[in-house]
Order: structure tokens, then sequence, then C-alpha cells
């Protein structure tokens, strides 16, 4: 995955249930292991965090208030609220 930026367009789905729907979203920020708060040390698992917004394709990204977080583990494995996702990205 390259460098995702704010304002960039994606997909994602829950890799843990079976024919699951992909859902949209939007790139609202994205924040390191420092800006979370955490230590050091999570820069061994944790590459960063990616604060998105949920999108609907009709009108547009929801009010920031409604984001929610995704984490970037060094090892390309992608997680929201702790279970596994798959991300793709819009040209």
């Amino acid at each position: 995955m390259s460098q995702p930026k704010p304002g960039d367009r994606f997909s994602f789905f829950y890799l843990d249930v079976p024919a699951c729907e992909p859902r949209a979203a939007i790139v609202h920020r994205i924040l390191s292991n420092r800006e979370e708060g955490l230590s050091p040390e999570a820069d061994e698992y944790i590459d960063g965090w990616l604060e998105a917004l949920p999108c609907d394709p009709a009108s547009g990204p929801a009010a920031p208030t409604e984001s929610f977080t995704i984490v970037l583990r060094i090892d390309n494995a992608i997680y929201l609220d702790g279970r596994p996702i798959s991300i793709t990205f819009e040209p």
C-alpha cells in the first residue's frame, strides 16, 4: 500500500465476515503512534493510524464526529476495532 493522504477515498471490508459488502470511506488524518498516545515501543509493531470518515458515494463524507481509526501494522496487516480488514484505495 502506498502512503495514503488526507482526502484519499478507499473501500474496505472485514476479512472475518464471509461475503461482506465493501464500505466506502475517505482519509481524514494520518496519525503517528505518539499522536495516538503510545510509547516508543509501539513502533515495533504499529506503523501508523489512519483516521477515516464513512463516505456515501451519493452524499460524500460524513461529519468528522463519525470518524473511525484503522491500525496499520508493520507486517502490513490492517485492523479496524480489532478485526482484520482489507483496504483498496481509489486511483
